[in-house]
């Protein structure tokens, strides 16, 4: 084990830049992550660690996570609780990190299973809602979800964090072109469905949900983009009684799964 009592140390000082970096984290391809129980769901879905750093108190305080971890990394580092805190994204660390190479990300949707239930995610920028989407899909059973390159990183600080690790353990595809790729799963006899917050769109609790959906959910402030709109043969709406015009894209995205989930939960 390397003792590290210096901020200035290179090990640290990459720690930090990949913690307040996403240009850091996409040129190296890597991340890192932050928490014993995150580290170690990380080090339990095979994950390659390159970094294990904890402090003193952490080892004897999370010794049942650590003793898998530091198996696996290729360094363990024990750090002061001083670097802890100057690498820390949190107000209360636990004093453990991780610096990992980030996992695959398919991009060829057709490897997509034409019976499988997707989430397509469209230029969410806000981590912390495509982390929580994450969660609630891994939570429902979703066969995986697809991210545009406009979405915000779902191996950043913030998203992993939100989403426990389910990241590390759902299949996730990544396209540029999800108009186009959406017309591709319809001619897979996929079914594609546009969740929009309009007036003539299915109410979503009413409908009959069958292997193959996509279900579509946009930008926190925008939705999704037109084209991609008209690329799906459904549209679907979230029926809403109450004053508030619209819901977090995370809350959503929760319910909308939910329904097209619920049918192979029974």
């Amino acid at each position: 084990m390397i003792k590290i009592s210096s901020k200035d140390n290179p090990s640290v000082k990459r720690a930090i830049r990949l913690m307040t970096s996403a240009r850091e984290r996409r040129k190296s391809g890597l991340i890192i992550c932050e928490g014993a129980r995150l580290c170690g769901d990380a080090a339990e879905s095979g994950v390659v660690i390159e970094e294990l750093f904890c402090t003193g108190t952490a080892l004897e305080k999370y010794s049942d996570y650590l003793e898998g971890l530091i198996k696996k990394a290729g360094a363990v580092c024990e750090i002061t609780d001083e670097i802890a805190k100057k690498i820390s994204d949190t107000e209360n660390t636990q004093g453990v990190f991780i610096v990992a190479q980030a996992p695959q990300v398919e991009s060829r949707l057709e490897q997509l299973h034409s019976t499988g239930e997707y989430v397509l995610l469209e230029d969410l920028q806000d981590p912390s809602n495509v982390g929580a989407i994450f969660r609630t899909a891994e939570a429902l059973g979703v066969d995986g979800i697809i991210l545009t390159e406009g979405c915000a990183s779902c191996f950043s600080p913030k998203a992993l964090r939100a989403g426990m690790g389910a990241m590390f353990r759902i299949p996730i595809f990544r396209t540029d072109d999800a108009p186009s790729a959406m017309r591709a799963a319809v001619e897979r006899n996929m079914r594609p469905m546009a969740a929009v917050p309009r007036e003539g769109a299915a109410d979503v609790t009413g409908i009959r949900f069958f292997k193959g959906a996509i279900m579509c959910i946009g930008n926190e402030g925008n939705g999704l983009s037109d084209e991609l709109i008209e690329a799906c043969p459904e549209k679907v709406t979230i029926p809403m009684n109450g004053r508030a015009e619209s819901l977090n894209a995370a809350t959503a995205a929760a319910i909308l799964m939910w329904e097209m989930m619920r049918g192979y939960m029974q």
